[in-house]
């Protein structure tokens, strides 16, 4: 980060807390693993942190807005203070009983308030007024979390050129479950606001790319995508710990300790099992409970010999469902203790409450397993405190179901379901040699100490000032978004005009099925108008049959109309058709057309469309991954099936277009420029590969327009066809009236 680059970190909380205490207010810092690499980060570029103090009861009390006004002016930290109802609807209500629940797969408990989405927006916007008070050109804003997934699009329409990341925390889930979240389409096109979103995972990255596409039909590559002209960046960066703070209270602190020769003490001679967890239901305690008693059961040697000390942290007490998770855990431990314990042997040492650090690492370094076994999790830090803290006799064992299992191949990776087999492997950690525990710790520490927090918050910064420039500058090889008024100016100046016009893509928005895809009055209208000056020579090139064309555009006075790529063409002020190339066999359909049909029987939603001189498999119903996966195949089988033959097989827009070398819009505009050379103002659009041998046919110099993203010959480009109308009205409008002459042909 540069000198001048201040970090602006936004978060649902701050590192501190408000709570109401006799005699006013009272604000306290917290910790934990976000605080850890923010707070160096602040301090080294003065920075602000912009986050909700967490009590919203008393709002109104003006002892409490002195306490947040005296202390907010001495830190770095900005408060957003939001209203009881709105907070309970937006924290408890949307974020923790709507969001949470299902990214972290429990669908079942997704409980969903029509009033909670309006207020989780108005939460976010209160963020967004807080962040645009104290924000500055150069500053890096870093967002986190699901509490905030629509604030990065906020920011962006207020400041276009903000360099903001965003960072999940928590899983995401694939999109088939992804697609039950009530705002699902609000929430991702809020996150796309970023410059740079990143994930704890690539599973999780993949997720999310799954949903752009069937959710939102935005195609992405493996680590950027394409939305409204500009490139979002997407990447797996998994969060660490700051294993030094852990080691130091280990090697200095007289506490811990203390504490470690206590627990030394009351576990002489037996093993010791450790979890900590908050009690949410995401966490397995009662799975992991069930796993004990079935190993106590099946395994009778180890009684007496074990135990378990099982830390709950108390979590959203108020939430029905942590109520009955609580109740069923106390039950749980009283029938294991019940069913097992003798007079000096307590099998399940259960603690809920929070423990202080000193004895949460006395316990991580004594602890023979630590039990680290979430039913789902974006990361779990604890698996990677136990290993920066174990003494190195530990074995860890962990859930694969883990965001930090992706990390921590050494450790054990159960399936906390499976019950059976995660107590087989507890006592196989448990009888693993010294010399293999202490190799296994040993790796596992090495990559803790490497991959920590402080090199997780470089990592991301240094991404996002990558994706930001990125942004800001036109890539090598691809082109720059179209400036309207120099190309309207340039309209304007020109004595005569050509516009190349491709339909489907790029004048009017893809349909489902390709006879769905009609224009409309006011695009027809559109039309008519730019092909009314004299000056102006409109040719609209498509893939389209001649009858759906001839239909839809014939009755439009001097446009040049091609379908087919141009094996049919009607020229300036002709009313006949004309095939520009005849006498060619096509007896290579009927077997083409055999093949397409078994892949429609594979790909329910896919159709054949047989024009005179082709043939196009079109996929836009279907499956998106499956089909683009079946496209590849097809065109790999035709490229063997037509080697001999002078036809082709064309990847287009969700679409496999079979057809003669012959057939290309480059001969069409091949013809138009040899007769309208002389022409000053030289304009071509289109969107997919068919159109590159339109552009390939212009001068570089030629207003060439690729309608999305991607690779193309053209100079520029537009978004999308709503872009393509609004220029195309640009024109009209700076038209003087004029008229065409009664005959013009090429």
């Amino acid at each position: 980060m540069s000198s001048s680059t201040r970090l602006i970190v936004v978060s649902n909380r701050l590192p501190v807390t408000l709570r109401r205490q006799a005699g006013g207010w009272k604000i306290t810092a917290s910790a934990g693993g976000l605080v850890t690499a923010m707070a160096p980060m602040l301090k080294r570029t003065n920075g602000l942190w912009v986050g909700w103090p967490g009590e919203a009861t008393g709002a109104g009390d003006a002892t409490r807005q002195e306490a947040i006004d005296a202390w907010a002016g001495g830190s770095h930290y900005v408060i957003v203070d939001i209203p009881a109802k709105t907070a309970e609807l937006y924290y408890e209500g949307y974020s923790n009983q709507t969001i949470w629940p299902l990214f972290h797969y429990f669908p079942s408990l997704l409980s969903y308030d029509p009033r909670s989405f309006p207020a989780y927006k108005e939460a976010n916007y209160r963020f967004c007024k807080a962040v645009l008070k104290h924000a500055r050109p150069d500053d890096l804003i870093w967002v986190h979390d699901y509490q905030l997934m629509l604030l990065p699009q906020m920011l962006r329409e207020a400041m276009p050129d903000a360099r903001i990341g965003f960072f999940l925390h928590i899983p995401f889930p694939s999109s088939e479950v992804f697609r039950l979240l009530p705002g699902r389409d609000e929430l991702l096109q809020g996150v796309l606001g970023a410059d740079l979103i990143a994930f704890q995972t690539h599973a999780h990255l993949q997720h999310f790319r799954s949903a752009l596409l069937r959710i939102s039909g935005l195609e992405s590559q493996i680590d950027e995508v394409e939305v409204g002209g500009r490139s979002v960046r997407m990447e797996a960066l998994p969060i660490g710990i700051a294993p030094d703070e852990f080691r130091k209270l280990l090697e200095t602190d007289a506490e811990t300790g203390r504490y470690k020769e206590q627990y030394r003490q009351r576990f002489r001679d037996r093993r010791l099992l450790f979890s900590v967890d908050r009690l949410d239901y995401t966490k397995g305690i009662p799975e992991r409970l069930r796993t004990y008693r079935h190993l106590l059961q099946h395994a009778p040697h180890l009684r007496g010999k074990v135990v378990l000390v099982q830390i709950a942290v108390p979590s959203r007490e108020r939430v029905a469902s942590y109520a009955r998770l609580r109740r069923r855990v106390n039950e749980m431990v009283g029938e294991i203790n019940g069913q097992f314990s003798t007079p000096d042997w307590t099998p399940v040492v259960y603690l809920h409450r929070g423990v202080s650090r000193p004895q949460l690492v006395a316990l991580y370094a004594m602890a023979d397993v630590g039990w680290v076994t979430p039913l789902r999790d974006g990361m779990n830090l604890v698996a990677k405190e136990y290993v920066a803290c174990n003494e190195g006799h530990g074995v860890l064992v962990l859930s694969e179901l883990a965001g930090a299992a992706a990390e921590m191949g050494e450790a054990f990776l159960v399936n906390p379901f499976d019950i059976e087999r995660t107590a087989e492997v507890i006592q196989r950690a448990l009888d693993l040699p010294v010399n293999e525990r202490r190799e296994r710790m040993d790796a596992l520490r090495r990559r803790v100490e490497f991959n920590n927090v402080y090199k997780w918050g470089d990592r991301f910064l240094q991404q996002l000032e990558k994706a930001a420039a990125s942004r800001a500058r036109r890539p090598a090889g691809q082109p720059g978004l179209l400036d309207m008024r120099a190309v309207v100016s340039a309209y304007q100046d020109a004595r005569k005009r050509i516009l190349l016009l491709n339909y489907d893509g790029t004048l009017a928005e893809y349909t489902g099925r390709p006879e769905q895809a009609a224009p409309s009055q006011p695009l027809l209208a559109l039309l008519e108008d730019l092909s009314r000056p004299s000056k102006n020579y409109v040719a609209l090139v498509s893939g389209r049959r001649r009858e759906d064309i001839e239909k839809w555009f014939g009755g439009i006075a001097g446009v040049y109309l091609a379908a087919e790529h141009g094996a049919w063409i009607r020229p300036f002020g002709s009313k006949e058709w004309v095939e520009r190339v005849q006498s060619r066999s096509n007896d290579w359909k009927p077997r083409v057309i055999e093949l397409l049909e078994q892949f429609v029987e594979r790909a329910p939603g896919s159709l054949i469309e047989e024009k005179e001189h082709s043939v196009v498999w079109h996929y836009r119903m279907t499956h998106p991954e499956f089909g683009e996966w079946l496209a590849a195949e097809l065109i790999g089988i035709l490229e063997g099936m037509l080697s001999e033959t002078d036809v082709s097989a064309v990847l287009g827009q969700k679409c496999v277009e079979i057809r003669p070398l012959w057939i290309h819009k480059g001969q069409v505009v091949e013809e138009i420029l040899k007769a309208h050379g002389d022409a000053d103002f030289r304009f071509a659009a289109g969107d997919d590969r068919t159109d590159e041998d339109m552009f390939a046919q212009l001068s570089p110099e030629d207003w060439t327009v690729r309608v999305g993203k991607g690779e193309t010959r053209a100079r520029y480009y537009l978004p999308n066809p709503a872009h393509v109308r609004a220029l195309l009205r640009e024109f009209t409008a700076a038209d003087v009236p004029d008229a065409r002459p009664a005959s013009a042909s090429v």
